[in-house]
Parts: C-alpha cells; sequence; structure tokens
C-alpha cells in the first residue's frame, strides 16, 4: 500500500497540482478508480455519492472469477470499513495514513454465508466518518480540501462454497481477498469526516 501512495503522490505532483488549483486531481482519480486487471477472484470500487441529503461511500463489489464466491454479510467492507488502511494523499503530495483500529475485540454479526455468482455485483454503502481513525498512525487527514483515498481491505472468503453447518465451521480456514484501489474524496465529504 506505502508503494501505491507513493505512486498516487508522483501523479499528484507531476500534474502539476497546487493547493490553490487542482481541477487535474478529480481528473486523475476518474482515470484510477476503475479497478485494477488481476487474477483476483474479486474487485471492488468505491464512490462519493449522495444518500439522504450528505455524502456516503459507495461499495461496488464484483465477483470477477469464472467460479461462485463465497462471502459472509457480516464481513462486507460497508458493514465493517473499520478494517480499512491506506493512505490519504492531498492536492499538495502530503500524505496521511489511515489504519485499523488497536482493537483486540470488534463485535461481528453473526455469520451470515451467501454466495456470489460469477460477474454478480453485491453493493453497500457507509459513511466516511467510519473510516479507521488511529492516532497511532499518524495525524488526521485535513478537512479543507480534495484529496484521493488510496485503500485495500482484506475480504474474509469461504472460497467457492458456503459452510453448510457453521457450529462446527472454524472461522481460521476462511481465506482472504485483498480488494485495493483508489477514490477521490471532495473537501465536501472530508467536512463530515468529524462528525
Amino acid at each position: 500500500m506505502q508503494k501505491s501512495a507513493s505512486l498516487i503522490v508522483c501523479f499528484v505532483i507531476l500534474c502539476g497540482c497546487t493547493h490553490d488549483q487542482c481541477p487535474d486531481l478529480k481528473r486523475l482519480a476518474s482515470g484510477l478508480e476503475k479497478p485494477l486487471p488481476s487474477p483476483r477472484s474479486a474487485s471492488m470500487t468505491i464512490t462519493v455519492r449522495e444518500s439522504g441529503g450528505h455524502p456516503v461511500l459507495h461499495c461496488r463489489l464484483q465477483n470477477s472469477f469464472w467460479k461462485a464466491l463465497a462471502l459472509d454479510r457480516s464481513r462486507l467492507p460497508w458493514n465493517q470499513p473499520i478494517y480499512f488502511t491506506g493512505t490519504v494523499v492531498t492536492s499538495t503530495g502530503r500524505t496521511y495514513p489511515i489504519g485499523p483500529v488497536g482493537v483486540l475485540a470488534y463485535i461481528v454479526g453473526l455469520p451470515d454465508p451467501f454466495s456470489v455468482a460469477p460477474n454478480a455485483v453485491v453493493e453497500g454503502d457507509f459513511e466516511l466518518k467510519y473510516l479507521p481513525k488511529n492516532p497511532m498512525v499518524g495525524p488526521p487527514p485535513p478537512r479543507d480540501e480534495d484529496t484521493l483515498l488510496v485503500w485495500s481491505y482484506d475480504l474474509p472468503t469461504y472460497g467457492e462454497t458456503p459452510p453448510r453447518d457453521l457450529s462446527t465451521y472454524d472461522e481460521r480456514q476462511m481465506q482472504s481477498v485483498r480488494l485495493a484501489g483508489i477514490t477521490f474524496l471532495p473537501k465536501q465529504a472530508m467536512k463530515l469526516l468529524d462528525k
């Protein structure tokens, strides 16, 4: 993830963005927000959209594999955004890491396995304020400018088939798919981090 953030900082600098003038940051982000082609079994994009009169982060998760993918509804990124990691990059090239909160226990809903067919899409929203806030990883990102969020999320999966008997299923056997991407965050959305 650090390499991705460094690459984005280079793009921002090469675009010639300054704090006062940066129309290219949004254009740069729109080209980078598309999921990267890879042999992974899933891909996800995150975009900002209006919901209930304020911006939310909209996740679009797609099974890009030719087989079914068994997931758990209680562990989808929009149900557990606390596990996102990454870096916020400003238009001037400053970086602010985000990382999981140092919590040993986090309340997780009961397992709710379901199957996602090949090329099927699952979607959900969450508010920006639910991104991890961990003072141990660095200062909070600025609230008064447009930024890019370079993110990753390790999505737990049961593999191709949901377990039949959850009472005997060991969650430690779950596999993980790393989802990663870049999202443009306008300053209107950034102001909601504190609310």
